[in-house]
């Protein structure tokens, strides 16, 4: 199995969105900052509607409960924002993946990682995330690949030891 796998496909800002969305959803703080947040303005309001007298407390409650909520959002977009800004959007992913590496051109750039330079992997609905780190991916949107494409890569991944990020 040392087939060379070549994709090319032309991004869009809703793939950026897309990408940064799921990114941000697997991120468990977000979930708990949305209950903690929600549970917040709730009582906030019933503060502002007699549930207690401190009216200062409760405008606090539902501003700090509102920023819980739309906390992600905002990063979403502050990301976006981030990447429109650059010369080269929306971009063109070019990548040659193959048994021993990732290569390519991004955004202009041309990288090379060996698979063991990856923190991890996630299989999302909207494609293929590649985690250099934590908090830095490659993203192969699902439009740009094949099903027989996307598994042959989730198996490289599988044989080179790089980690699925979705199971514990």
């Amino acid at each position: 199995m040392n087939k060379n796998i070549k994709i090319q496909y032309n991004l869009s800002e809703d793939d950026w969105r897309t990408f940064y969305n799921t990114y941000y959803a697997s991120d468990k703080r977000f979930k708990l900052r949305f209950i903690y947040g929600t549970g917040s303005w709730i009582v906030g309001v019933c503060g502002l509607m007699g549930l207690f007298d401190n009216k200062f407390i409760a405008f606090g409650m539902i501003v700090f409960g509102l920023y819980c909520v739309f906390a992600k959002q905002y990063l979403v977009n502050k990301a976006v924002k981030k990447v429109k800004a650059k010369p080269q959007f929306p971009g063109k992913i070019d990548y040659n993946i193959d048994q021993d590496k990732m290569a390519g051109i991004e955004q202009g750039m041309e990288f090379e990682f060996s698979w063991d330079m990856f923190y991890g992997y996630r299989n999302a609905a909207p494609g293929l995330l590649l985690y250099l780190k934590q908090a830095s991916f490659f993203f192969i949107p699902k439009e740009a690949i094949s099903t027989e494409e996307k598994q042959e890569i989730i198996d490289i991944l599988q044989l080179q030891n790089v980690r699925d990020l979705d199971t514990k």
